[in-house]
């Protein structure tokens, strides 16, 4: 699957996700683009919300809110053009289709929340939309995913399917999620099960669920992002990632596939010069007259590795000398009869 230009299949990709950390205020809004690509982002990812059109008009008091952190259509395409302008991607999760369908041809990728993995028409209109997706998937029983894919798949145009543009995250609706709760294992029984790319969507505080996640062959990761955690009360703060924490995510994210390396076929041990000095030699625990038949008890095992290794010691008990063989000398082949 690739996202923009960048390759799934070749590393993981990093998500910051800034979504109300901005808490409407525009110039704080472009302060967070411009720390999360330094941070090392890939892409950063805003949260595009009509509060009319995502609660019950009787919850005054969270629409209040929303409405408060609205920002207007200009300062989203100038946060769009500075990541891009630093080589990122820009994405957004929208709350309602008529959102969705206006801001598409703006969008690098299409976010859904774990919210919204049963609101069906949300599913199907960023199946058409031709843009790849990323599904989170918090609260939701492994069915559940089963069954929202299936809608999504019977939406796509003709000739494409899911493995190719949708990526499916591991999440926990938790704010913050306990580590404990994180249950990092349903990564892997998402990868055994879906046949589509998996990620992770981290609510944890810290970025070691994260790491572990990328072990578990998570190939998106998203983590919230702010410019201090303790900015303001709103909830987001306290669970998002630092710049100087996000980085270190990042570096991880950049490093993960030569950290995970090739295993034991396709390439040299890179350790292999510590061998000589950490690995021993067969040598004469006392002297060895000339013509002795060589015992076991003529043998001791030292390093560093420059003679018989202690694995070939049948092949020198036995044998007799052809010198004199000081304490501690290496036995070599040209040594015995």
């Amino acid at each position: 699957m690739k996202i923009g230009s960048f390759d799934l299949a070749e590393r993981p990709f990093l998500i910051a996700e800034i979504g109300n950390n901005h808490e409407g205020n525009p110039e704080l809004a472009l302060k967070l683009v411009d720390a999360a690509v330094d941070a090392g982002a890939d892409a950063v990812k805003v949260q595009l919300i009509n509060p009319l059109r995502l609660v019950n008009r009787s919850e005054q008091q969270r629409i209040a809110q929303l409405s408060r952190f609205r920002l207007e259509r200009e300062v989203f395409l100038e946060m769009a053009r500075r990541v891009r302008g630093r080589g990122g991607l820009f994405m957004a999760s929208a709350f309602d289709c008529d959102t969705l369908q206006e801001w598409v041809g703006d969008l690098d990728a299409i976010k859904i929340a774990s919210g919204d993995l049963d609101f069906d028409p949300m599913l199907k209109l960023a199946a058409n939309s031709g843009k790849p997706v990323v599904l989170s998937t918090g609260m939701s029983t492994l069915p559940e995913i089963e069954r929202a894919i299936g809608v999504f798949s019977t939406a796509l145009p003709a000739g494409v399917a899911a493995e190719d543009c949708l990526a499916v995250l591991h999440c926990v609706s938790l704010y913050p999620t306990p580590l404990t709760q994180a249950n990092l294992s349903g990564i892997s029984e998402l990868r055994a099960r879906l046949g589509v790319t998996i990620g992770y969507s981290d609510h944890t505080l810290g970025v070691t669920a994260a790491t572990i996640a990328l072990g578990l062959g998570a190939r998106v990761i998203e983590k919230h992002f702010t410019l201090d955690k303790a900015y303001s009360e709103f909830r987001d703060h306290a669970l998002s990632a630092e710049p100087e924490e996000f980085s270190v995510l990042a570096q991880t994210v950049r490093c993960y596939s030569d950290i995970l390396g090739r295993g034991f076929t396709g390439g040299e041990l890179a350790d292999a010069a510590t061998r000589a000095v950490a690995r021993r030699s067969i040598v004469a625990v006392r002297d060895i007259p000339m013509g002795a038949t060589i015992t076991a008890v003529d043998l001791d095992y030292v390093r560093p590795a420059i003679g018989f290794p202690p694995s070939a010691a049948e092949h020198v008990i036995g044998r007799q000398a052809r010198k004199r063989l000081a304490i501690h000398e290496v036995i070599r082949e040209e040594d015995l009869a």
